[in-house]
């Protein structure tokens, strides 16, 4: 049977097929908005399993860690030219190698350590410690390093 525009079957699949190939305006906004897994599909998949859309609470989350470690990175500078010390050896020597090396090192193992907590979302460690508690820890974490770094600098 052909379809009334005069198309056969296969020019129509072939058409439909083309359009989802192609880049758009409208395949952004389905990315943004239209994600095809939001929850898990069975119950035996609630832990250990990945999913396309993880709401709000994690993305804020990783937008605080990622501002939080930027702000470690300028207080560990500050600190570093009042005469403290670097206690990571590996930072330590990135900052006395290029300062530009340390802060995009530094910003760059921390967001691909969130990207890959945020993949591992539903995930568990050892079956005990769920990585979505985890990314939720490193919040207050880096707050009290936060904290601690600008009692330093009150004391200098």
């Amino acid at each position: 049977m052909k379809p009334e525009s005069g198309m056969t079957d296969e020019g129509a699949d072939e058409r439909r097929a083309d359009t989802r190939r192609r880049f758009s305006a409208l395949t952004f906004l389905g990315a943004l908005f239209k994600q095809r897994r939001r929850h898990i599909r069975r119950d035996l998949d609630q832990i250990n399993s990945y999913i396309d859309w993880y709401g709000p609470w994690p993305f804020l989350a990783s937008v605080v860690i990622i501002v939080l470690c930027f702000t470690d990175a300028l207080l560990t500078m500050i600190l570093l030219n009042n005469g403290a010390m670097e206690m990571n050896f590996l930072m330590d020597w990135l900052i006395k190698h290029d300062v530009r090396t340390f802060a995009i090192t530094k910003m760059a193992i921390t967001g691909l350590a969130i990207v890959v907590l945020v993949m591992h979302f539903n995930f568990r460690f050892y079956r005990i410690i769920a990585v979505r508690y985890l990314i939720y820890a490193l919040v207050p974490v880096y707050v009290l390093l936060i904290a601690h770094e600008i009692n330093m600098l009150s004391q200098i």
